[in-house]
C-alpha cells in the first residue's frame, strides 16, 4: 500500500524551494520545472499542486508573510507588548529573514501589473500595520500614545522598516546588524518623542 502524502507539508516544502530560487535569482528564477528540479520532483507532480507559475508565487509570498508573522509572535513577551522586539524579529540579519524580504521584494514587482497580488499586497500591509498598533496599545514605553495615534505611529514605523530593510538587503556592507537595531530604536524614539511634544 503506497505510503499517505501529506499534501499541506509538500506545498509548503515547495513554497520554501521557491523562495529559496527567488530570493537567488528573482521572480523569473521560479519557474515551475525550476522549482521541480531543485525540489527533486517531476513537473508534473509540481502542477498537482500549483496550476501555473502564479499560483506558486502567490503561496510563496503568504508562506514568506506567514514565516514573519511566526518570528514577531515568537518575540513578543507573555501578556505584554515589546515594539522594538516585534520590529527588530523583522531586520534581515540572518539569512531566513533576508530570504523572507527577497521574496516579498520579487512579489511587490508582480504586484503593480497584477490586480489580486496587489490587493493581497494591500492586505498584508494593513495587518501588519494594525499588528503594529495593537503592539504599541500593549507596550508600557507607548502607554502614552491615544488610540486614535496609533494607526498613523504603525504607518510611520512600517515605512521606517521597509526603507530600513531596503538599504541593508542592497548595502549590507553599510547597515550591519547593530546598525539595524540602532536605526529601529532611533525610529522608535522619534515617535515617543512627536507624541510626548504634543
Amino acid at each position: 500500500m503506497p505510503a499517505a502524502i501529506d499534501h499541506a507539508a509538500r506545498r509548503i516544502a515547495l513554497a520554501e524551494v521557491a523562495a529559496d530560487l527567488v530570493a537567488a535569482g528573482g521572480a523569473e528564477a521560479a519557474t515551475v520545472r525550476a522549482v521541480a528540479a531543485a525540489a527533486g520532483y517531476s513537473t508534473k507532480a509540481v502542477t498537482h499542486y500549483f496550476a501555473d507559475k502564479r499560483a506558486l508565487m502567490l503561496l510563496t509570498y503568504r508562506h514568506a508573510a506567514l514565516s514573519s508573522q511566526a518570528r514577531t509572535d515568537a518575540s513578543q513577551p507573555a501578556g505584554s507588548g515589546d515594539a522594538a522586539a516585534l520590529l527588530q524579529a523583522l531586520l534581515p540579519t540572518d539569512p531566513r529573514t533576508e530570504r523572507d524580504w527577497r521574496v516579498w521584494f520579487a512579489f511587490w514587482g508582480l504586484a503593480i501589473g497584477d490586480r489580486e497580488f496587489a490587493a493581497e499586497q494591500r492586505l498584508r500591509v494593513r495587518e501588519f500595520v494594525g499588528r503594529i498598533a495593537d503592539c504599541l496599545a500593549a507596550d508600557p514605553a507607548f502607554a502614552h500614545l491615544a488610540d486614535q495615534d496609533r494607526p498613523a505611529a504603525a504607518s510611520a514605523l512600517l515605512a521606517a522598516l521597509v526603507g530600513l530593510v531596503t538599504q541593508a538587503i542592497f548595502d549590507p556592507e553599510s547597515w550591519p546588524p547593530a546598525q539595524q537595531a540602532a536605526a529601529i530604536d532611533a525610529a522608535l524614539a522619534r515617535i515617543c518623542g512627536a507624541q510626548t511634544a504634543v
